[in-house]
C-alpha cells in the first residue's frame, strides 16, 4: 500500500494526526531537555535535541514521502550511534533519563513505513533503525531492550495490521468477483430463456399466421366479389409482412445483435414500408397524408425500426378509436435527429370513437411500450389529445445509438 492509493479524506486525516503527534513529541523532547537530558560531547548540550526535533519535523511528511522520512530517521539514529561510540555523550547523555537512543518518534515512523512502503524496503529500513538503536557493538541490556521496543515491536504490529488489511481487501475483491460472476451467469440464463421463448414464439405465431395467410390466399382465389377479394389480399399481404418481421425479430433475439459489432450500420428509413402502412390505413377508411421534411439521412437500424413502430402503432390506434378520421404523418429529418409525428383529427359525424369494433382489442399497452422503446433509444416520446377532439403522437429520435447491437428494442 502506498500513499497514492489512499482516499483524499484518509490522507488529510492522517496528516492532521501526524501534525498533532509532531507537536506532542516536540514538546516532550523540549521538556526532557529542559529538565535533565543534556549532552556533554563536543557538539554542545543540544545536539541530541536537534536530532530529535529533526525527526519530529519529518512526521507530517510520512503520508506522502515515507521513504524520505525513513532515510532521515535512519540517518539520525545511525549518526547518534556512531557519534556516541566515537565520543560518548555526543548525542545521548552519559546518564540518560530513558534508555532509548533513537528519537522518541521512531515507533510512529516505523509504523507508517511498514504500512506504506513495499515490504522488502520496509524491512531494510527497520533493520538499520534496530541496529543503530540497539547498538550491539556496545551491548547493554537496557539499550538493546529499548531499541527493540522502539523499532522491532512497532514493525511487527504494523506488518500484522498490513496483512490483515490486505486480507480483508482480498476477501472484498473476491466477493465482488463472485457477485459479478453470479450476475453474468444470471444474464446468460436470461439470454438462454429469451432464446427458448423466441423459438416458442416463432413456432406458435408462425404456424397460426401461416394458416391465416393460406386461408386468405384461398379466399382470394375462390371469392367472386371484388370487395372480398381485396380484403383477402389485404389480409394475405399483412400476414406475409408479419412473418417477415417476425423472422427478423427472432434472428435478433437469437444472435443478440442485428449486425456485426463495431460502428453501427446506417440505413435509410424505408419509405415503401411507410407507404404500405399509410395505404392500409387509407384503405380501412382513414385518409392518411404522409409528409417528409428535410433530406432523409442514414439512421441506425434500431432508430429505423423505432420510427416505423411509432407510425404503425399510431395508425393502428387511429383505426381502433377514430374510424374515418383524417391522419397526418410527418417525418422531419435533421442532421442529428429524426422526428416522427402522427396526428389525427376527430372522427367525422356519425362515426363514434370506437365504432370500428376494434377498440376493445389489443392489450392496451401499445403507447406504454412505445414510450419504453423510444426512451431506450435515447429519444423523447409524447402522446396526448389534440385540440378539436383529435390525438397526437410524436417521437424525437437521435440519428444513431452507439450500442445499437445491444438494445432489445426490435
Amino acid at each position: 500500500m502506498t500513499s497514492a492509493t489512499s482516499p483524499p479524506s484518509d490522507t488529510r486525516r492522517a496528516q492532521a494526526f501526524l501534525v498533532v503527534l509532531m507537536a506532542a513529541f516536540a514538546l516532550l523532547d523540549l521538556a526532557i531537555f529542559r529538565s535533565v537530558q543534556r549532552t556533554s560531547g563536543p557538539l554542545g548540550p543540544a545536539a541530541g535535541l536537534a536530532l530529535s526535533l529533526l525527526a519530529d519535523a519529518c512526521l507530517p511528511f510520512l503520508v506522502r514521502f515515507p521513504r524520505a522520512v525513513a532515510v532521515v530517521a535512519c540517518a539520525a539514529t545511525a549518526l547518534a550511534a556512531v557519534g556516541d561510540t566515537l565520543a560518548p555523550g555526543s548525542f545521548t547523555p552519559l546518564d540518560p533519563v530513558t534508555p532509548v537512543t533513537a528519537p522518541l518518534c521512531t515507533p510512529v515512523i516505523v509504523w507508517f513505513v511498514v504500512n506504506r512502503v513495499p515490504r522488502q524496503q520496509a524491512v531494510a529500513y527497520v533493520a538499520v533503525l534496530a541496529l543503530a538503536a540497539t547498538r550491539p557493538w556496545a551491548p547493554e541490556w537496557e539499550t538493546a531492550y529499548a531499541g527493540v521496543i522502539a523499532t522491532v515491536l512497532p514493525a511487527v504490529l504494523g506488518l500484522y495490521t498490513r496483512a490483515h488489511r490486505e486480507l480483508l481487501r482480498s476477501l472484498r475483491e473476491r466477493a465482488a468477483s463472485t457477485e459479478r460472476e453470479r450476475l453474468l451467469l444470471a444474464e446468460r440464463a436470461r439470454a438462454a430463456e429469451r432464446q427458448r421463448l423466441a423459438g416458442e414464439m416463432h413456432d406458435i405465431v408462425t404456424h397460426h399466421v401461416t394458416e391465416i395467410v393460406l386461408a386468405a390466399g384461398a379466399l382470394k382465389v375462390s371469392a367472386t366479389d371484388h370487395g372480398v377479394r381485396a380484403a383477402a389480399e389485404h389480409i394475405r399481404d399483412a400476414g406475409s409482412r408479419t412473418l417477415t418481421e417476425l423472422r427478423d425479430l427472432i434472428g435478433i433475439l437469437r444472435r443478440g445483435h442485428a449486425h456485426e459489432p463495431g460502428e453501427p450500420a446506417r440505413v435509410t428509413l424505408d419509405p415503401s414500408g411507410l407507404d404500405v402502412l399509410t395505404g392500409s390505413a387509407s384503405a380501412a377508411g382513414n385518409p392518411v397524408t404522409l409528409r417528409v421534411i428535410g433530406t432523409p439521412e442514414g439512421v441506425t437500424p434500431a432508430i429505423a425500426r423505432g420510427a416505423y413502430r411509432v407510425v404503425q402503432e399510431a395508425l393502428t390506434n387511429v383505426r381502433k378509436h377514430a374510424p374515418g378520421a383524417a391522419v397526418e404523418v410527418e417525418l422531419v429529418h435533421d442532421r442529428d435527429t429524426l422526428t416522427v409525428t402522427v396526428a389525427n383529427a376527430a372522427p367525422p359525424a356519425g362515426c363514434a370513437p370506437g365504432g370500428s369494433g376494434l377498440a376493445a382489442s389489443g392489450s392496451g399497452l401499445g403507447l406504454d411500450g412505445l414510450q419504453r422503446r423510444i426512451t431506450l433509444l435515447g429519444g423523447r416520446f409524447a402522446a396526448a389529445p389534440a385540440s378539436g377532439g383529435g390525438f397526437r403522437v410524436s417521437a424525437i429520435l437521435p440519428a444513431s445509438v452507439p450500442t445499437d447491437d445491444h438494445l432489445d428494442v426490435s
